[in-house]
């Protein structure tokens, strides 16, 4: 098959077929989307520098694609980049803004936080429903302290896909949270109280 450029030509493949002037072009598209970038995010306030909202993944994905596509194609202006950039941070911005001031806003473009487990007991329709593993609920209640199922009051699933995890004073009888791990580890030829294990190296 026929083909109109060379294999493994450097050139070509490190700084491309544009003139060697449009590199200074892409610097200097750099440095005017990353101040357009620093407005949105000052745009979005604290809130959107620390756990980000559904609304605000969503626009951080399509920032992340208009930004890319004005710095590596040639024919996207930056004024289409920069409408791009604002006109969807100010809708995100106006959409919390009535979802805060209406519920029924809010109750449709923003998720409800999800119990995932209820005194000692997994729910795992929610599981499924929130396409969330058991193994990710069980690691994130080792993660809150927990070593049985029976010590969690409450597991629930945040709109910033965090789990909380309220736990009892109870003692469990059976560490079933660990129970896993340790056959595991005893497969694998660890044995608890074995000399090697959790023991630094001696100094040379």
């Amino acid at each position: 098959m026929d083909s109109d450029f060379q294999p493994f030509d450097w050139e070509r493949m490190l700084l491309g077929l544009s003139p060697p002037l449009y590199l200074l072009e892409v610097a200097f598209k750099c440095v005017l989307v990353f101040l357009l970038l620093l407005v949105v995010m000052r745009m979005l306030g604290k809130r959107g520098q620390n756990n980000l909202s559904p609304m605000q993944q969503m626009l951080l994905i399509a920032l992340g694609s208009a930004a890319g596509d004005v710095l590596l194609y040639p024919d996207v202006p930056l004024a289409h980049a920069t409408l791009i950039l604002m006109g969807l941070a100010l809708l995100t911005i106006l959409l919390e803004k009535l979802s805060v001031r209406y519920g029924a806003v809010r109750r449709r473009v923003e998720p409800k936080p999800q119990l995932l487990a209820s005194k000692g007991r997994v729910d795992f329709q929610a599981l499924d429903g929130e396409r969330t593993t058991l193994d990710e609920l069980h690691a994130a209640l080792r993660v809150a302290g927990a070593r049985s199922l029976a010590q969690v009051d409450y597991a629930i699933l945040e709109v910033d896909g965090e789990i909380s995890v309220f736990l009892n004073d109870g003692k469990p009888e059976d560490e079933d949270l660990l129970r896993d791990i340790i056959a595991h580890d005893r497969t694998a030829g660890l044995q608890p109280g074995d000399s090697g294990a959790g023991q630094s190296l001696p100094s040379a």
